[in-house]
């Protein structure tokens, strides 16, 4: 090969990264590690809940496990446990709303159960002691339904998401008894094989996790308004929003689990903000500005690298055309 169409081939090159939009890269930007969950005991973290007052996370094991919930702190270690005396069939799922910690006995893989059953503690403590609990039971109006889901939102209301392939999600009543069987209402439906979700600071949106990705939902049409793919694991299963609400948590079962960082989906690429402090999403609700993160100096280096390949790009489609005209 002469040295005039080796210079093309590289101008060509260069020329076709420049209107595909920039060089193509060695590596993608790195997931982030908020934690990893090493305790022993926790082999099977099926659900995931922020307890602001206690700053821990609370999680619980599939199927399998006594009455237990365990207390996480922010850097993945269990700070202690929350025992209670009783036999669940299949937990699936625990959320904390207002100093009420609640944990979903929920999952039925052969749709088989005649009921489901949400046990409740107010004021948890992860001290290792064993607890009294209440508890209620629930049925769906059209038959059983194997669901890993369970919602509270800021008023203390239960929502059920079922992990059907035709995902449903049933309400509670707003008051249930805790004697008898309470009856749970379909208000919606939700997208196929929901594995846990969560309301959004201010209850106007919910977040479903689906196991590759993340839909965000209305609260009241229960429309996906956003969704985003999820950092690659074994098998994610949990949801929570992060203690400083900065972020959304995906965990994993299995032992020594990685429990991810990710942006809430549609908030990605905030809009220009009308004060320093903070900046007002498509239904004029505020919304905290986000933190730089640790891969903003990344992204300013790839930002330097590209304008420079660029500029490097154009001086050789320079020379090549001055040497096809010399030629």
């Amino acid at each position: 090969m002469g040295w005039r169409q080796a210079l093309r081939r590289v101008g060509v090159l260069a020329l076709t990264c420049l209107v595909l939009g920039g060089w193509p890269s060695a590596a993608g930007a790195a997931d982030t590690v908020a934690f990893t969950i090493t305790d022993q005991r926790i082999t099977e973290s099926s659900g995931l809940a922020r307890d602001t007052a206690a700053n821990i996370y609370w999680t619980v094991n599939d199927s399998g496990d006594t009455g237990v919930a365990y207390g996480i702190t922010p850097k993945g270690k269990v700070s202690g446990t929350l025992n209670f005396r009783a036999e669940p069939r299949d937990v699936e799922a625990v959320s904390e709303v207002n100093d009420r910690l609640y944990v979903g006995d929920i999952g039925d893989n052969g749709a088989e159960r005649d009921m489901v059953t949400v046990y409740y503690f107010n004021s948890p403590r992860a001290n290792g002691l064993t607890v009294t609990y209440k508890s209620w039971d629930f049925r769906y109006p059209d038959g059983a339904h194997d669901a890993e889901t369970l919602l509270v939102n800021s008023a203390g209301r239960l929502f059920i998401v079922t992990k059907d392939t035709k995902g449903a999600i049933y309400a509670a009543p707003k008051e249930p008894k805790t004697s008898g069987v309470n009856k749970l209402t379909k208000v919606g439906d939700a997208p196929a094989g929901v594995t846990d979700g969560v309301f959004l600071p201010g209850d106007q949106q919910i977040a479903l996790l689906r196991g590759i990705a993340v839909d965000v939902i209305d609260a009241k049409t229960y429309q996906t308004v956003a969704s985003a793919a999820v950092p690659k694991q074994p098998q994610a299963e949990s949801l929570a929003v992060s203690l400083d609400e900065k972020s959304l948590l995906v965990g994993s079962e299995g032992k020594k689990s990685k429990v991810y960082a990710m942006p809430v989906p549609g908030t990605e690429t905030p809009s220009p903000s009308p004060t320093p402090s903070q900046t007002s999403d498509s239904d004029g609700q505020d919304v905290p500005d986000e933190e730089p993160d640790a891969t903003t100096g990344q992204s300013r280096q790839g930002t330097f690298l590209a304008l420079g390949l660029a500029a490097f790009a154009a001086v050789v489609a320079g020379l090549v055309v001055g040497f096809a005209r010399r030629g």
